[in-house]
């Protein structure tokens, strides 16, 4: 019995040997016929760094290419943070496609002091370099990116609103408040969040509520809408900074 799993395993093992000698040497035969990598074709990069996407890839020039394993090529680039969907082919004799769908950044997420990206299904895209896109709404909270995806829909569907969107801080896991634009926070209720929001639209297109001296709207109560003036100084206030409810 010992002879023979000896036996056995020996053969397997020269088996194997064999087949890989067979392959590199049919591998190297179609290589040398013009069937290697010349070029690799990428199509919807924008964000992806070039070096980055080939550092993962690990496909070079003149690989045979029927020796490249496309599943597992795939595979390396869908770990990438930007990456949404890639699919990779062979374009005979001697180019690789990769097509590549990446992820597109909806907001900025802020949480225990440190600023990221993310797209609309919460991904975290990156977190260096937010330059160029400080010009997204801003969520704060650590459940935020869970939630957020509700709320930008209730907010697209008043895109008066979602155009002076600020920011929105995820309140006790419950709810949102709003920051806008000219300084305005708003505070929505935990049900109902888009019955509030369209509240707000048509105090922006009836009542021009952006434009006057407010400091905050509470909407969490349906039956009324409490507005807070901008307070002044003593001198100039005279008692007009109290809450008022309209």
């Amino acid at each position: 019995m010992i002879g023979g799993a000896v036996f056995f395993g020996y053969h397997n093992d020269f088996l194997k040997k064999t087949e890989d000698r067979i392959v590199a040497e049919i591998l190297t035969r179609t290589a040398d016929a013009g069937f290697k990598v010349k070029d690799i074709l990428v199509t919807g990069r924008v964000q992806v760094p070039a070096e980055e996407l080939l550092a993962c890839l690990s496909i070079r020039k003149d690989m045979p290419i029927f020796g490249i394993n496309i599943t597992e090529a795939r595979e390396s680039l869908a770990v990438l943070s930007w990456v949404e969907d890639v699919s990779i082919s062979r374009r005979l004799p001697d180019t690789i496609i990769v097509e590549l769908k990446e992820r597109v950044p909806v907001a900025l997420w802020q949480y225990r002091k440190k600023i990221s990206m993310i797209d609309q299904n919460g991904v975290l895209l990156t977190s260096d370099n937010l330059n160029a896109w400080k010009h997204l709404p801003m969520i704060v909270g650590e459940d935020a990116p869970e939630h957020m995806n509700e709320l930008f829909g209730l907010l697209n569907a008043e895109p008066k609103i979602a155009r002076v969107l600020v920011s929105a801080i995820r309140k006790g896991g419950r709810r949102w408040d709003l920051h806008l634009e000219n300084g305005l926070s708003v505070k929505l209720p935990e049900h109902d969040e888009g019955l509030a929001i369209r509240r707000l639209a048509l105090l922006v297109e009836k009542g021009n509520i952006l434009g006057r001296n407010i400091e905050g709207i509470d909407l969490r109560q349906p039956e009324k809408i409490v507005v807070m003036p901008i307070a002044m100084n003593e001198e100039t206030s005279d008692g007009k900074n109290k809450k008022t409810s309209i």
